[in-house]
């Protein structure tokens, strides 16, 4: 995702710097978190840390929070499927009410059948842990490495 992220930038050269803040920011984010639920409960912290808070309006607040993280991290990840489809969908480029309302269709399709794969298979999770697990050190690891290969091949370089 960072790739087609820093390809739909305005200027692409300023993502590493971007990136490198935000990713600073979540870690220490991330790890306030985990200390300080770890010092509130100790080793009876779930897992799902909104799970070891007691009833009441602060988790209420933290799952609108967490549904709002959700919906926001699923809209910049599904930007760049959504518009290689639109892309492949609409033949002539530009905007216009026909435009618009085919990114509308191809968006909510998009989502609609995430959420109807992610509710009706019962064992979601475990399918979604295992394909992570099998997909996840190609595409980290032998993937790049594979297309720098590639494109070097395709221009003539040496390696």
């Amino acid at each position: 995702v960072p790739l087609e992220i820093m390809r739909e930038r305005r200027e692409p050269r300023s993502f590493p710097a971007a990136a490198r803040a935000a990713y600073g920011v979540m870690g220490l984010v991330y790890t306030c978190t985990c200390v300080l639920a770890y010092g509130a409960y100790g080793s009876e912290v779930a897992g799902f840390l909104p799970d070891s808070m007691p009833p009441g309006h602060a988790k209420r607040l933290v799952g609108l929070l967490l549904a709002l993280h959700t919906a926001v991290a699923y809209m910049v990840a599904a930007q760049p499927l959504h518009r290689s489809i639109h892309a492949s969908l609409l033949a002539e480029p530009g905007g216009g009410a026909r435009a618009a309302l085919c990114w509308l269709c191809v968006s909510s399709g998009v989502l609609l059948l995430s959420i109807v794969l992610a509710t009706a298979v019962p064992f979601f999770s475990d399918l979604q842990s295992l394909l992570g697990s099998l997909a996840g050190a190609p595409m980290m690891f032998g993937f790049p490495a594979l297309f720098y290969l590639r494109a070097c091949r395709a221009h003539g370089l040496a390696l």
